[in-house]
């Protein structure tokens, strides 16, 4: 008898932490990170970075307190909360499975994995995809932010299962790119020559660049072709010299110079991006109302560096 095709779904993470600077990665792809510090509470859809089967999702973390900032210190107000769920586009059922509950000893500042989220809710397990597998895994890794700093951060990976059938990302197959003053030049230029573009205001010449990026996504989201997912989405609409806000575009923002910008190396050094993200719209009254285009590289095929996600 033929396997039962399951219906479409649509996965989303969410997210709750407080008193440290961290990065969450599904499949060592940045979803999302923060370096307030602050409270952050947030859900977004994560389809196009899980993959059928075993999936990592980590969090690398340093916690901070007081002022000045200390690093690595037990702040009491820590905490770490990932939730992965299922929404099936067809029954609308919701399956849903806690993934991270951390917080730390206060005496000596180890990770603690408690039953109960700080939010009064218990830790949500599951006995069928989507489904946390095995224990939690602790190591370092580098933490860096693009403002020039960087810390030897605590990192805790955890295992998920997952059945759907969801396609592989443009840069799974990509070759690793090693971190050379050639491959930094050639990133560089893909950034000036994507910043080119949008100041062309062209969106066909925009839609090319991108489109490796948002076919992906078109795919993983059950959208029926590119075509829906970009009339659906309408992502050309703010990338154009001034977007949807009244924000201009600004001149390639690199915040530490064309020669020593900090690159973010993800999928095993086959997906790179500059952070901060250097192509962002603002406005003169209205400094802090930024927008950005968060998008990462990976060498295809002819050895150019093409747009392989678009990221929050």
């Amino acid at each position: 008898m033929a396997q039962e095709t399951p219906d479409p779904a649509n996965y989303y993470v969410s997210l709750a932490g407080d008193g440290a600077f961290w990065a969450l990665r599904i499949n060592d792809v940045t979803v999302w990170s923060d370096f307030q510090g602050r409270d952050t509470n947030l859900s977004v859809p994560v389809n196009a970075y899980l993959k059928q089967g075993r999936n990592e999702i980590d969090v690398t973390f340093v916690t901070v307190d007081g002022s000045p900032i200390e690093y690595n210190v037990a702040n009491p107000d820590f905490y770490f909360l990932t939730q992965l769920q299922r929404v099936d586009l067809v029954s609308r059922d919701r399956q849903q499975a806690t993934m991270l509950n951390l917080s730390l000893d206060p005496t000596d500042n180890t990770v603690l994995f408690p039953q109960m989220t700080r939010l009064g809710q218990p830790v949500e397990a599951r006995s069928t995809p989507p489904m946390k597998v095995g224990r939690d895994r602790q190591d370092k890794a580098d933490l860096i932010s693009g403002w020039g700093d960087h810390w030897t951060a605590r990192r805790v990976t955890a295992e998920v299962e997952i059945a759907d059938p969801l396609p592989a990302g443009p840069w799974v197959s990509a070759p690793v790119i090693e971190d050379t003053p050639e491959n930094r030049a050639q990133l560089l230029a893909a950034y000036r020559e994507l910043h080119a573009v949008l100041m062309s205001g062209d969106a066909r010449k925009v839609r090319a660049k991108l489109e490796p990026a948002w076919r992906h996504l078109a795919v993983t989201m059950h959208y029926a072709s590119l075509e829906e997912y970009l009339e659906k989405v309408a992502p050309l609409q703010d990338l154009t010299v001034t977007d949807s806000q009244g924000r201009t575009l600004q001149p390639l923002d690199l915040v530490l110079g064309p020669k020593d910008f900090q690159i973010e190396r993800m999928a095993g050094g086959r997906l790179l991006r500059i952070i901060p993200d250097p192509l962002i719209w603002n406005t003169p009254s209205d400094p802090d109302n930024v927008g950005s285009l968060n998008v990462a590289f990976f060498r295809a095929a002819d050895g150019s560096l093409q747009a392989g996600a678009v990221l929050y």
